[in-house]
């Protein structure tokens, strides 16, 4: 789930196909329709899956969709415990590319 930056929060989840190319990652999803409703700025996302043994943690190119939208903001990365670890964007990412990088 994604937190604007005035409390929404939109939920997504993990889309398989049999193409993998095509499969849509839950954070990927989230974001997009906080998107449709008109919000480009969040404040956090909760990264949620039922793996006991390890942090889930975003693939790259969610990291680099998330990215998108700012690198300091919050990424949490949980297990079905409850337990979890807060980074942010740019601690998944760093040193990245983004919009303000494109001369445009």
């Amino acid at each position: 789930a994604v937190m604007t930056l005035d409390n929404c929060v939109f939920t997504g989840c993990n889309v398989e196909n049999a193409c993998y190319t095509l499969g849509l990652c839950a954070e990927r999803n989230a974001i997009s329709k906080a998107v449709s409703e008109g919000y480009r700025s969040f404040k956090a996302i909760a990264v949620a899956s039922d793996l006991c043994d390890q942090f889930i943690s975003p693939c790259g190119g969610c990291r680099q969709f998330m990215r998108e939208f700012g690198s300091n903001w919050d990424v949490y990365l949980s297990k079905p415990d409850g337990s979890y670890q807060k980074r942010t964007v740019d601690e998944l990412l760093p040193l990245s590319f983004g919009p303000e990088d494109l001369s445009m």
